[in-house]
């Protein structure tokens, strides 16, 4: 009557179901409804021991409480099972007796095996302890009791023997293991408990449960209430999307605005110019000066080179530069040094626009003033154009010679070079040449043999030519037009065995005609 009065109670407020298996088949109860009252929990105490005594049910081996109120941790009749507290981990003894078996812990929903590796009686100890066992007997290896067929769930398990449950043990985490069903661990336990210290696990057990069911039950009302949020955000949709359309909207319009602002700032910025000029060179060359805070200043020579060039000679309006100068090529300033490091990459509209190390901020002297050499163009097309003569006496050589024509008369683009003897073509294109040549003694066999070279290349032998035995001396001259690419050079030639009189009456002559 007593536990039927316990039941039909339990119908108002059932937490879970656990079913209490007595080995030797003395008592069998299934279905017994427990309450998170501490009164009921000791009135059930009370009346399970009353009930065990005066119907002299004898209970010598009570070993588990199998319950859990999470679906799936019930285990099969018969196995030893132990929930120590609402937060131990569930373990249970297979294949073996009442108090000897293969080791299997419930994690994630799923029974699981426990691995060898490491396993010795100190882990048995705890093992048994939290079965309801006062000690372990032994602690088997390499699957003794069989092999288990669900996960293998701890490996290199820890304990001390001192610890109250399996929780407090360390091990190598969760399914992070190395080992086979072979390896499967087990363990025997001995120290039957008293009757009064299995009741007291019994209780402790479904204090554990209902402290489970109680997180169960908040965790489902927890759940409710984001189902709620979550309906509410649904119903809510409609007028996200509206509201989101019309921010996309704004949105649009704002990144044009902000487009147009961009497109006027860097007008702006292209209107903060600083001007810029060429000093002590000629219409194409010089030592670049900038304007800035009301003075003209200079621009140091440190790591300048042909990219600041380019940018300098693009906005003078030339097409390209051809040679970025150092070290005070035309002359030393005498204003302020305004620019110093400037670390242009060539695609600048202006020099301004290129980084440097801050107006009048440098480390330098005017004899590091910085200058270049811009490719020349005026409304007829680019030009290039040279006309040098040689200084030297009558000049025999024994073997080849490139002529150094030293006498410079004109250098438009500065293309000639009078320590190479070399004309290096700024642009492809179709250029002309022209040498007059002269020779003295030529009744003495110093004759003039004159080589038209591109690169290191005879273009022409024998270009010019005079050896007309009846002369003291004489002159010889020819022209030619070639193609010659960008960077392509051209130089005169003495060959070996040959003369040639200088006293500047010898000119090499050429200009660009048109550009390709």
């Amino acid at each position: 009557r007593w536990f039927s009065k316990i039941a039909k109670q339990g119908e108002k407020q059932q937490m879970f179901f656990p079913i209490v298996t007595a080995y030797n088949y003395y008592l069998s109860v299934d279905n017994i409804t427990f309450y998170s009252s501490t009164e009921k929990n000791k009135e059930f105490q009370k009346g399970f021991r009353h009930l065990s005594n005066t119907m002299h049910f004898a209970i010598p081996y009570l070993f588990a409480l199998v319950c859990s109120a999470v679906p799936g941790a019930l285990s099969d009749a018969g196995d030893i099972v132990s929930v120590y507290s609402a937060d131990d981990i569930p373990i249970r003894l297979r294949g073996g007796t009442t108090n000897a078996g293969r080791v299997e812990v419930f994690y994630n929903g799923q029974w699981g095996t426990i691995c060898d590796d490491g396993f010795d009686i100190d882990d048995a100890t705890v093992i048994c302890r939290q079965l309801g066992f006062k000690n372990a007997t032994t602690a088997y290896t390499n699957a003794h009791f069989g092999e288990g067929a669900d996960p293998i769930w701890l490996s290199d398990l820890a304990c001390t023997g001192t610890e109250e449950s399996l929780k407090d043990c360390p091990h190598g985490g969760w399914g992070a293991v190395n080992c086979k069903h072979e390896e499967d661990a087990g363990v025997a336990c001995g120290g039957t408990p008293s009757t009064t210290e299995l009741f007291q696990t019994l209780n402790d057990q479904a204090n554990a449960l209902i402290q489970q069911a109680g997180i169960v039950e908040g965790q489902q009302t927890t759940i409710t209430t984001m189902q709620q949020e979550l309906a509410q955000l649904v119903a809510n949709v409609p007028t996200l999307l509206q509201a989101s359309t019309l921010q996309n909207s704004e949105i649009s319009q704002l990144q044009q605005l902000m487009g147009t602002l961009d497109y006027k700032v860097d007008e702006l910025n292209d209107m903060a110019v600083y001007p810029i000029r060429l000093v002590g060179g000629n219409v194409s060359t010089g030592r670049v000066e900038v304007w800035h805070d009301g003075q003209w200043g200079t621009v140091c020579d440190d790591n300048w080179d042909i990219n600041d060039a380019k940018v300098v000679c693009k906005q003078l309006g030339y097409k390209d530069a051809v040679a970025a100068y150092s070290q005070a090529a035309f002359g030393e300033g005498t204003g302020p040094i305004l620019m110093d490091s400037v670390g242009c990459t060539g695609s600048e509209p202006h020099l301004s626009a290129c980084p440097h190390q801050g107006w009048a901020v440098h480390d330098c002297k005017h004899e590091e003033d910085a200058g270049v050499g811009c490719l020349y163009q005026d409304e007829l097309g680019t030009r290039a154009a040279f006309s040098v003569g040689w200084t030297q006496g009558n000049y025999y050589t024994s073997g080849h010679y490139i002529i150094p024509f030293d006498q410079v008369y004109t250098n438009i683009g500065n293309h000639y070079s009078s320590s190479t003897g070399r004309f290096t073509a700024p642009v492809s294109g179709h250029y002309f040449f022209v040498f007059n040549g002269y020779s003295q003694y030529l009744n003495t066999g110093y004759y003039m043999y004159i080589d038209f070279m591109i690169n290191t290349s005879v273009y022409k032998s024998q270009w010019v030519y005079e050896g007309d035995p009846d002369d003291t001396y004489d002159t010889a001259s020819n022209s030619i037009i070639v193609h010659l690419d960008k960077d392509d050079y051209v130089s005169l030639r003495i060959r070996g065995g040959y003369t040639l009189s200088g006293y500047e009456r010898s000119t090499f002559s050429g200009f660009l005609l048109h550009e390709d």
